[in-house]
């Protein structure tokens, strides 16, 4: 008996987890509620808030840049082994692997987006 309400209590969790997507607008309202609670747990002052949410937006200003930066040496890194490719492989091989990459790529966009599909319909 035992194991059937753990089971239950369980699969309950699970779908109530997967039905959870936040928006853009449900983070802004988490920060400011995060922010707000902050102040009434440290008894922060208005100015101290105004700084704590200034270096919060830095640092997720840095964050970003920080992502793009990385994103640019990804993309340098990806130029230089497709070039490598090139050197190596045959233009019939070559053309081959592009084939087969653009293949690839297609594969997982249509895979990504029926997991889209599904995690929305799991919403509604």
């Amino acid at each position: 008996m035992k194991k059937l309400i753990l089971s239950a209590a369980f699969l309950g969790l699970g779908v109530f987890g997967f039905a959870q997507t936040t928006t853009k607008a449900d983070f802004t309202q988490k920060k400011a509620e995060r922010l707000q609670q902050m102040k009434q747990e440290l008894n922060l002052t208005d100015a101290q808030v105004a700084q704590i949410k200034a270096l919060h937006e830095s640092k997720a200003a840095e964050r970003k840049q920080e992502m793009t930066a990385k994103k640019e040496d990804r993309m340098q890194k990806m130029k230089e082994n497709e070039a490598e490719m090139q050197k190596i492989l045959t233009p019939e091989q070559y053309k081959k692997f592009q084939e087969l990459k653009a293949k690839k790529m297609a594969e997982r966009k249509e895979h990504f987006q029926a997991r889209k599909k599904v995690d929305a319909t799991v919403v509604k």
